[in-house]
């Protein structure tokens, strides 16, 4: 609970055994859903299933290519809706992803990206700033350090009388849902099966909320097999490790350095320290640093992500070479597309966006033929 903002006192011993108590009933995931069983909120990827990945899926590959063809339409089709993009640290990806997929949606937009600037300097508490923006709103896409903003959000709008849908954009270091979307997009559409898929997690796999989140995904498909290469002090959380084994990912911990590990991954997935939950004096372990030599002995079927920043856990040629394994750069474009399905579903568009590709396709189809003739 810590670095949620409950006001005074009074307010905390009222809200915060409330709000505990909604945690420990089980009841978030349907808090997170509509009457149909939809997704209304986006906080965790274990509420993710197969058939919501592949409606994300489908959805961004339509808007890619309408948006080539007909891009003022995708303008238009949430013309009406507007979200506020909440951001208690700092981001840049993640942030310009969601505004550019906002605006290329025609959604109305607005940014808090710091935190003096608003009524939280003033000592206002957490509940009463969702409270207010939800009268202003109808989606907020929000960034905080605590591990339970996202949930407390959803409790928060449990008990409004306008809920809006929330996005989490980064919780902590438990969860980055919408980042897992992205990096399971990208791996599912550089691979076409996960099914059996050989995974590595790189680096600081104990903060990495990118790390746990993607896992859980992975752990949707059959016969996975995950390596956590990491010395013992950054290896995977407990909670995480659990979640994998009950549902058959045979896990690996590996703490003697890299090794010859690339070359049994499909997907190699580097992270970086995230000092900023721990200490600016940790340095990143060298026998984890990914090399040259390491991308030389990946499998020409593989790939080798990065969620970014990016810093010494690998070494700088890397960032300039053109070696089609490396997905970094597809990563952070795949994020705009993916978000921007993830937007149309809550807001029940993405069914418009794959419906008008399949009414313009075979037109595309005939003068592709015609152009080929």
């Amino acid at each position: 609970m810590d670095k949620i903002s409950w006001g005074p006192k009074a307010n905390e011993d009222y809200f915060r055994p409330r709000f505990e108590e909604f945690l420990e009933s089980g009841t978030l995931e349907d808090a997170c859903r509509d009457k149909k069983g939809r997704l209304k909120h986006i906080v965790s990827a274990e509420h993710f299933d197969l058939e919501f990945l592949a409606t994300i899926r489908d959805t961004a590959n339509a808007a890619r290519r309408i948006s080539k063809i007909e891009p003022n339409y995708l303008k238009q089709i949430l013309r009406h809706v507007s979200v506020l993009n909440y951001f208690h640290q700092p981001s840049t990806r993640t942030f310009l992803s969601f505004s550019r997929a906002e605006s290329k949606l025609g959604m109305q937009r607005e940014d808090v990206r710091d935190l003096k600037t608003s009524s939280a300097a003033k000592g206002e508490s957490d509940l009463d700033a969702l409270r207010t923006q939800s009268s202003f709103y109808e989606g907020m896409v929000i960034r905080h350090p605590s591990n339970y903003f996202a949930q407390f959000a959803v409790w928060a709008m449990e008990h409004s009388k306008r809920p809006l849908k929330t996005i989490s954009a980064g919780a902590g270091t438990k969860e980055h849902p919408t980042q897992a979307i992205l990096d399971y997009y990208t791996s599912i559409e550089s691979l076409g099966s996960l099914d059996k898929a050989v995974v590595a997690f790189y680096g600081d796999c104990k903060r990495g909320r990118t790390v746990h989140s993607l896992s859980r995904l992975l752990a949707l498909h059959e016969n996975v097999m995950i390596y956590f290469v990491a010395p013992e002090e950054l290896q995977i959380d407990e909670e995480t490790e659990k979640y994998l084994i009950s549902r058959n990912v045979r896990v690996e911990k590996y703490v003697r350095g890299i090794g010859s590990i690339p070359q049994l991954a499909n997907i190699n997935y580097v992270t970086r320290l995230q000092k900023e939950y721990g200490s600016d004096d940790e340095v990143y372990p060298k026998k984890y640093i990914f090399n040259k030599s390491h991308l030389d002995m990946m499998r020409k079927d593989s790939i080798l992500m990065h969620p970014f920043p990016k810093k010494e856990e690998i070494v700088p040629q890397l960032g300039t070479s053109n070696d089609n394994r490396i997905m970094w750069w597809r990563q952070q474009r795949n994020g705009m597309w993916t978000r921007l399905a993830t937007l149309a579903y809550l807001f029940n568009v993405d069914d418009n966006i794959r419906d008008k590709w399949y009414k313009i396709k075979p037109k595309i189809d005939k003068l592709s033929s015609l152009t080929t003739q």
